[in-house]
């Protein structure tokens, strides 16, 4: 079974407060994000939070705290556009030591720190909108929290803006 995930993580989500995601320079609103993160921070790390982001609805992952009524009946995940939401932070758990690069295959944990509940997926639930396999937050942990980092272009590690 492999789950595909389509969120490229963001280095800022307003450049009037790319100061608050560290290793980042002020931006200006037509300078590329790329531009702005400095050398030494560019791989995300375990223990990071970071923000996950579908690029072409400019859309964020949230943990809206909402249950599924169907299917597994924990807590939905979805896509959303209010990027300022406390809801959109993600905490990287690895077994790295934290400030560690990701590697590219690496498992790690997707934790939502406003609930501290795991990104999980179910191979026996489907999604109730898309019929997908379902993606939920869970409060406890197993096998079904573990995300495998795939990375493009023949890198060694996760880079921040790269799918």
């Amino acid at each position: 079974m492999r789950f595909v995930f389509a969120f490229v993580l963001l280095a800022t989500v307003h450049y009037t407060q790319a100061s608050l995601f560290g290793g980042t320079k002020p931006a200006t609103k037509d300078q590329p994000l790329d531009d702005v993160i400095e050398e030494g921070w560019e791989y995300v790390t375990s223990g990071s939070t970071i923000k996950l982001a579908h690029v072409k609805s400019d859309t964020r992952l949230v943990l809206p705290q909402v249950s599924y009524g169907t299917g597994s009946q924990q807590q939905a995940v979805t896509a959303h556009t209010d990027a300022s939401s406390t809801k959109n932070f993600w905490l990287v758990d690895s077994d790295s030591p934290r400030g560690t690069a990701i590697a590219c295959g690496e498992q790690v944990r997707l934790v939502n720190s406003d609930s501290s509940h795991n990104l999980h997926s179910h191979s026996n639930h489907k999604s109730p909108i898309s019929g997908a396999q379902e993606v939920s937050g869970f409060d406890g942990r197993d096998s079904g929290d573990l995300w495998t980092v795939e990375c493009l272009k023949d890198k060694k590690a996760w880079k921040r803006l790269e799918p």
